[in-house]
């Protein structure tokens, strides 16, 4: 890795754990030095070119190690609690190839499961839904919301089975900043508080326990490096997207970290809509009287593949992307979910609808078709590397962190963000 890569690492290690004092002062010192930067039209970079060698992004291997080392290791948001906002509520999804069953219970707490009856594998849920009782379709097994085994079917002629001891495989799971979070090794001794680095109490400003699930869609891409470069720099804006967001838009972005998770700022860019005072109109002020919402805008990112991004469509809302590796090197799956700060009605649901419609088109017409052509091209081995630029600075940072976390030994792996 170039001095750049190194230097963020070293940074890291030197600063330690990063705990915020509140979140609102953390957020308003980012508000602060965003507006600094405007007003001096100054444009921070990063200290130099990096590169990733482009087997990072073609080579089965490593691709197997990152599935181990970062998504069986690390805390995962696999879904925001208002998309299951009612006891039984349920969604099933896969990650990196393990099948994961997300279920809210009659206590309102949220677990998530190995979807697989404990019999023969078999899943015992999916889509989405509501359910009292998961009944797996292979031989009648029956789990109940918090993964206990609650019935065998004939299990006078099955033969003498301990029950308590065959419950659904249950993950490490919390529910923090509106979102819920796992992780997919049940004897993991990684905090999950230590791992988001203050981050969750950041998006917590967000309040996303009473905001609304809206609508979802799922796109296929390549590898899932490649699916989430393109969400974490805004170089690429102006000429992959001049047709849908137009050519006059920034290529530029101030970046901000906390740990291996990170949020985009454009300069200069204005509310999109009427949300609680745009951040220019009350830049004269107080900090401590700025709107929170008029704080909270910009593009966060969620270490590995989470991103978040800030609309108004008839009422404050945000677009959350998910990039989840597939089974393979050269797969991955993007879900794409609105949720809105308020219940919407008729005409603003359909506002949002078109906003999907657009961003889905964005992405599925544009983003991952070119990152389908880099993954072919990547994988004749006649392109050893790729650049990351000073202006691509969150790229930088997203890739040292993978390399950091695959290295790590389990035993290690804690000390790279908590205590």
């Amino acid at each position: 890795r170039n001095r750049r890569t190194r230097d963020v690492d070293k940074r890291t290690r030197d600063e330690g754990p990063i705990r915020l004092v509140t979140p609102r002062a953390e957020l308003e010192r980012v508000a602060s030095d965003y507006l600094a930067h405007q007003a001096a039209g100054s444009f921070p970079l990063a200290g130099g070119i990096a590169t990733v060698t482009a087997d990072r992004y073609v080579d089965p291997d490593w691709f197997e190690r990152e599935k181990q080392a970062i998504f069986r290791r690390l805390p995962l948001m696999v879904a925001p609690g208002c998309e299951s906002p009612r006891p039984g509520d349920y969604k099933t999804l896969d990650v990196a190839g393990v099948p994961i069953l997300v279920v809210r219970g009659k206590d309102s707490r949220a677990r998530a499961f190995l979807n697989a009856c404990t019999h023969r594998g078999a899943a015992v849920a999916q889509g989405c839904g509501a359910a009292s009782r998961f009944v797996c379709p292979y031989h009648g097994w029956t789990f109940d919301q918090k993964g206990a085994l609650a019935g065998i079917a004939s299990g006078e002629d099955f033969g003498p089975a301990d029950k308590a001891q065959l419950g659904l495989k249950a993950f490490p799971t919390e529910e923090r900043a509106g979102l819920i979070w796992t992780v997919l090794d049940p004897e993991s001794r990684l905090d999950i508080g230590d791992y988001l680095a203050g981050f969750d109490s950041l998006l917590g400003a967000f309040g996303f326990e009473n905001w609304t699930f809206v609508e979802t869609r799922i796109l296929k891409g390549p590898n899932w490096k490649l699916a989430f470069d393109a969400h974490l720099e805004f170089y690429h804006i102006p000429v992959l997207h001049r047709a849908t967001f137009g050519p006059d838009q920034s290529n530029r972005a101030l970046y901000y970290f906390w740990g291996p998770h990170q949020r985009l700022l454009t300069p200069g860019a204005r509310t999109a809509g009427p949300v609680r005072g745009d951040l220019f109109d009350v830049a004269d002020q107080p900090p401590q009287s700025w709107p929170t919402d008029a704080m909270m805008l910009g593009e966060w990112i969620i270490f590995p593949g989470i991103s978040i991004n800030s609309f108004h469509d008839g009422g404050r809302g945000v677009f959350l992307s998910q990039v989840f590796p597939g089974a393979h090197v050269g797969e991955s799956i993007t879900v794409q979910s609105y949720l809105a700060a308020a219940a919407p009605d008729e005409a603003t649901r359909e506002k949002i609808h078109q906003r999907c419609d657009f961003l889905a088109h964005v992405v599925g017409d544009e983003d991952l078709p070119t990152s389908f052509r880099q993954q072919q091209a990547l994988a004749t081995g006649l392109l050893r590397e790729v650049r990351f630029g000073r202006n691509e600075g969150g790229p930088q940072h997203f890739h040292s962190w993978v390399e950091k976390i695959v290295e790590a030994s389990d035993d290690a792996l804690p000390g790279l963000f908590g205590n």
